[in-house]
């Protein structure tokens, strides 16, 4: 008998409902959120198929299903909610719900990437929050600087100019700098393993070979995209990064806005700070498109609709197996 069990997952606890093929609850519980809390749970479970919906601490408790045995389902936050909110009072009612889509066969699915990507998501990540880290520590010590009135010569950051912060001897500067060295080094070995990385990954040398784009910023759009057998045109690509305007239409009449701002706000910044680069360094067809239209609709319409016409290079970059072309 298959059994179908619905995981509404928060920080502190889970609530789960197993329910059978008929609909049947039985069993239904709240349970600390921890992995042994998970094994003893599911102990006396044996296959069947397990939902819980996509959240910040999906992860864990999805490869740990997975090890045991569970075929298991992310739901999409968003499309389930639409179809079940109105009945969903409580935590429990919210897994009931997971449950049900899931043996009713209506479960929206948000699509999960192999592990070996998901690794690689996390250590990007790790990477932006080490950087995140650094540039707070940075300010702290610019904030130290400025109360004190001190402008230094040179470049912040570089040789001379850090010569002359060290030569300073304040207190609160040098214990920030010990902490920025420390990030430094964990930054620099990131760094190091996804040059790595990507230079065993023919996807991101695909993408690097678009000028503006470094082997991190290759490496950030390679593993957002996953596959790219999952997007059926340059169209679904664009509207994943959220880089396409958005649409209202009323009365026969269609007017478009600033873009959609859909999906990963990180990945999309790194779009348009690597259109930047490549308009402000190189010429090619992506610059000259630029150019025209940022004499009509400014720069910040242009650079949006920049990184959109490089998402569709990449999307066939990637689907034909070619570098980047200065002239396309």
């Amino acid at each position: 008998m298959t059994v179908y069990t619905g995981l509404d997952v928060h920080k502190e606890t889970y609530h789960a409902t197993v329910l059978d093929e008929d609909g049947e609850t039985i069993r239904q519980e709240r349970f600390p959120n921890s992995l042994e809390e998970i094994k003893s749970f599911f102990s006396g479970i044996e296959g069947g198929k397990v939902a819980l919906e996509a959240s910040y601490y999906w992860e864990p408790v999805y490869n740990e299903l997975e090890e045991i045995g569970f075929e298991v389902k992310l739901a999409h936050p968003r499309k389930t909610r639409v179809i079940a909110d109105e009945k969903i009072k409580t935590d429990l009612r919210a897994s009931e719900a997971l449950a049900q889509l899931l043996r009713m066969g209506w479960l929206p699915e948000a699509y999960v990437p192999r592990k070996e990507i998901r690794d690689l998501r996390e250590l990007l990540r790790r990477r932006v929050s080490l950087v995140n880290s650094r540039t707070k520590y940075r300010n702290k010590i610019q904030a130290e600087l400025a109360k004190r009135r001190i402008e230094l010569e040179g470049t912040p950051w570089c040789g001379p100019w850090l010569n002359q912060l060290h030569n300073l001897e304040i207190d609160p500067v040098e214990d920030y700098m010990i902490i920025i060295r420390s990030l430094n080094d964990r930054i620099n070995r990131i760094e190091k393993e996804v040059e790595e990385k990507a230079e065993k990954t023919e996807e991101a040398m695909l993408i690097k070979s678009i000028p503006g784009f470094s082997y991190f910023s290759a490496m950030t759009i390679y593993a957002s995209i996953a596959d790219i057998e999952r997007f059926p045109g340059p169209k679904e690509l664009c509207s994943y990064f959220g880089v396409v305007p958005s649409t209202e239409q009323s009365g026969g009449k269609k007017t478009h806005g600033p873009i959609t701002k859909e999906g990963d706000k990180y990945v999309r910044r790194v779009l348009i700070q690597c259109a930047w680069v490549h308009v402000n360094n190189c010429d090619s067809y992506i610059t000259g498109f630029f150019k025209r239209l940022e004499k009509r609709k400014g720069s910040n319409i242009a650079i949006a609709a920049t990184a959109r016409k490089l998402v569709v290079a990449i999307y066939w970059m990637l689907e034909r197996g070619e570098e980047f072309r200065l002239g396309g």
